[in-house]
């Protein structure tokens, strides 16, 4: 049997999840393979779409400018998607902020420990709100620092609303 994913935007949609447990459970359960029901709040989760845009921008600025594409993508993450996850995640903030504190004392310890924490940060934490935004502001410095019209392609212009 296939998973199947539905989305219940409203009441009518909630027939379609009981017409397929009604049609399938029997027979699972016959197999020795019960159906398993996970119910969640849906997440929207940065999209296929976005991040391939992401990764043309970080290309089109390395041919501006040279710099290397991972490097450009730790920079960015330094510079922008930090801030993001530290205003919309407490934990997260909590952590930057314990790490912040090591700024204080050991300077070169506190560097490799941050350093470290923006490597292994990865744009997989944020919604496709939080991306868009990270999009935006990327595109905003890549105008104003290097005069660089990032290219949105016509089948990825949607990511951006």
């Amino acid at each position: 049997m296939t998973t199947a994913v539905f989305t219940i935007p409203n009441h009518a949609e909630i027939a379609k999840v009981i017409n397929y447990l009604n049609t399938h459970h029997a027979k699972a359960a016959v197999e020795g393979k019960p159906l398993v029901v996970e119910i969640r709040p849906e997440t929207k989760d940065r999209s296929k779409a976005q991040n391939r845009l992401y990764w043309k921008w970080l290309h089109e600025i390395h041919r501006k400018t040279g710099n290397d594409e991972d490097q450009l993508h730790f920079e960015f993450k330094k510079k922008f998607l930090i801030s993001i996850l530290k205003r919309d995640d407490k934990d997260y903030a909590n952590m930057c902020l314990a790490i912040s504190a090591l700024k204080q004392s050991e300077s070169e310890q506190f560097e490799a420990i941050a350093n470290g924490v923006i490597r292994e940060t990865s744009t997989t934490r944020m919604d496709t709100k939080q991306f868009t935004e990270y999009l935006n502001l990327i595109e905003a410095y890549a105008l104003k620092e290097f005069g660089l019209v990032l290219p949105v392609p016509d089948d990825l212009k949607y990511v951006m609303e």
